[in-house]
């Protein structure tokens, strides 16, 4: 067994499995390079132009996983909600007062649809075949709560504030849409794990709009759902953006299920001794210098004091503006840091 895959089993591993967020992307000249050549669009629907870009940091650094090259809107290619990429993220045409628009948000129409992620499915596949028995392959979706609210909004947004108002105004409601898409992202997680993914991570990208309270009431449930579904069969990591917010609130829950809490980078490894985990640089380092970076990452390795279970990760995804250098200094550091 790998590296990556001994790690999210917590079994003892010579050294600290690495992979990061948004792996595949503009910080890599090569994937500049592709990005000239096509729209954000493009390559999502192009199985071998996305088997490319996800292959990129692996020649490079040689990390213990490949992250998929996909967006956490792919999923709905298959229940005919139309999105697209603009500069600033995608834009999405959706109505939540629209009850033909929520109908859309089910299981069964992804079931129906398969097809549509045909380049998606065969990209996982291509990567799989492409890589050693010693690399594992990483898939993902959204958290329920992060793609309602993509949906709700429309497009990215800094305050979520259309997101919490309509969460606040219909309680009940909010939950039963997020019931539905909690159940689709089960079977789009399914799909991933048929094609040849190793495992998948959760994001839960917008949780820290969130109080404790709301987080606990209208969004844990439906990760607890997608958890307990998944995780009898393949690894689940669940990203939590506000891991240094919610942990409190968090910890019955990891307390009584095997995920691996993928955690931002305001709170201590040291706080996980307890937890399968994974994390948590601060992307800003890689902005720095690779000295910086050497010792935040040993100071990672070291506060999980030798504990199996944890996975090297940056606690939010790689910026554009990252430096070389510095990644450089993060993946050699980790491979040549006994634990």
């Amino acid at each position: 067994m790998n590296l990556f895959d001994s790690a999210v089993r917590a079994i003892k591993t010579p050294s600290t499995p690495i992979w990061f967020m948004r792996q595949a992307g503009r910080y890599l000249p090569e994937y500049r390079e592709v990005r000239k050549k096509y729209s954000f669009d493009e390559m999502l629907k192009n199985a071998d132009i996305a088997t490319e870009v996800t292959l990129q940091p692996i020649r490079r650094f040689n990390l213990d996983a490949a992250v998929i090259f996909a967006d956490i809107m792919t999923i709905l290619a298959a229940v005919d909600i139309p999105f697209h990429f603009m500069a600033g993220g995608p834009t999405l045409e959706f109505d939540i007062s629209s009850s033909h628009d929520v109908e859309k948000l089910s299981a069964e129409r992804l079931q129906q649809n398969q097809k549509s992620l045909t380049p998606f499915l065969t990209a996982i596949r291509q990567t799989r075949r492409a890589l050693g028995s010693e690399k594992s392959v990483v898939g993902f979706a959204a958290s329920p709560f992060t793609l309602l609210s993509y949906l709700i909004e429309g497009k990215t947004s800094k305050t979520h504030n259309r997101t919490r108002a309509f969460m606040a105004s219909y309680p009940e409601t909010f939950k039963k849409i997020m019931h539905s898409v909690a159940k689709l992202t089960v079977e789009y997680l399914k799909l991933q794990h048929s094609a040849g993914v190793s495992a998948v991570q959760i994001f839960e990208s917008w949780g820290d709009v969130l109080g404790g309270y709301e987080y606990t009431e209208y969004v844990l449930p439906h990760i607890e759902t997608i958890v307990n579904a998944i995780s009898t069969t393949l690894p689940v990591i669940f990203y939590d953006k506000g891991a240094s917010i919610h942990f409190k609130h968090v910890k019955p829950f990891l307390e009584k299920n095997t995920a691996i809490y993928s955690i931002d980078w305001r709170i201590g490894i040291h706080e996980m001794a307890n937890f399968k985990v994974q994390g948590n640089l601060d992307p800003a380092l890689l902005e720095s210098t690779p000295e910086a970076v050497k010792i935040a990452t040993k100071e990672i390795i070291s506060s999980r004091n030798s504990i199996p279970g944890h996975i090297f990760n940056l606690g939010h995804g790689i910026t554009p503006e990252a430096k070389m250098e510095c990644v450089e200094a993060m993946v050699e550091t980790v491979k040549t840091t006994k634990i």
